[in-house]
């Protein structure tokens, strides 16, 4: 199969792997010693405000912008139309133009992305960036008339972009990068004893199993939380994270989570993790999933 021959290829690209690791982990300690502001901008590139990753909802521009920016150089060279030139020169620039969010949102990605996905994510932002200057050579050409070599670049440019398109595929549909990990529990809907209360310590996070669902248990002044242990940005054990008053910190890239509901304080998860509903009865901690609140039509 080609695409098990190209992925094999890309596993096997020398120092691409320890090159990105590198790079990533400086990016993301970076964002981490920043401060607030700084990881603030990051969050709001990752998407945590949206609930979805961002960078997948902005790639559309540009890819589809130099797609038919493509397509009208093909017709202004086979009609001589002005008009045709016109269009593709406007949407050659505006794929650049749209081209610059797309990357620092994929920037963001790229400073917490899993180490298995290491080598597909840094040959994706290569090939991404390679093809950006190409297209910014395509629009000097384009504004000095020298429409032949604005087209040439335009045209490796975009097999290079649709290349990386597929790279970038790869990476959410078999690297499983800005996947939602963790199952989607559905249950208990009732009630449901999960151990003894005396078994649970102040500040002692506990994982259990739920109805064959991962759960975090953590007792915080008094009060137990409960919440999907799996992180869900990519599968960290948040029992294993770090605990400052309500939120949880994930070990693995640092996504922060409030025990109380589960909303995502800081990315780069974007999906809020599913939260339990607590009591302590008869001498047990009972739990049940909390319910999303009814919709109402007014």
């Amino acid at each position: 199969m080609i695409t098990e021959y190209a992925e094999r290829w890309i596993k096997q690209i020398p120092g691409l792997h320890e090159a990105g690791m590198a790079l990533s982990l400086a990016m993301h300690r970076a964002v981490l010693n920043g401060g607030d502001s700084v990881r603030s901008g990051t969050d709001f590139l990752h998407g945590t405000w949206l609930g979805h990753p961002l960078h997948p909802v902005l790639t559309d521009i540009p890819i589809g912008s130099w797609s038919l920016a493509m397509l009208f150089d093909g017709i202004a060279a086979n009609t001589d139309s002005e008009h045709a030139e016109w269009t593709a020169d406007a949407l050659t620039t505006v794929g650049v133009l749209a081209a610059v969010p797309t990357a620092l949102t994929g920037a963001a990605d790229y400073s917490t992305i899993p180490e298995h996905a290491t080598a597909s994510g840094t040959l994706h932002a290569l090939l991404n960036s390679s093809a950006l200057v190409l297209y910014l050579l395509s629009i000097r050409e384009r504004k000095s008339g020298s429409r032949e070599l604005a087209v040439l670049f335009s045209s490796i440019a975009f097999g290079i972009m649709t290349f990386s398109a597929w790279v970038g595929g790869t990476l959410v549909y078999k690297e499983r990068v800005g996947v939602r990990h963790g199952q989607e529990p559905s249950e208990p809907e009732t009630w449901t004893t999960v151990m003894d209360a005396s078994e649970l310590r102040e500040q002692g996070p506990t994982r259990v199993e739920v109805e064959g669902t991962p759960v975090l248990l953590y007792r915080y002044e008094g009060t137990v939380y409960a919440m999907a242990a799996v992180c869900r940005h990519a599968g960290g054990p948040l029992e294993k994270g770090t605990f400052e008053g309500h939120c949880v910190q994930c070990p693995w890239h640092d996504s922060v989570f409030d025990l109380r509901d589960g909303t995502v304080v800081h990315g780069p998860s974007t999906y809020p993790q599913p939260s339990y509903a607590t009591r302590i009865h008869e001498g047990n901690i009972e739990v049940r999933l909390e319910q999303p609140a009814p919709f109402e039509d007014n």
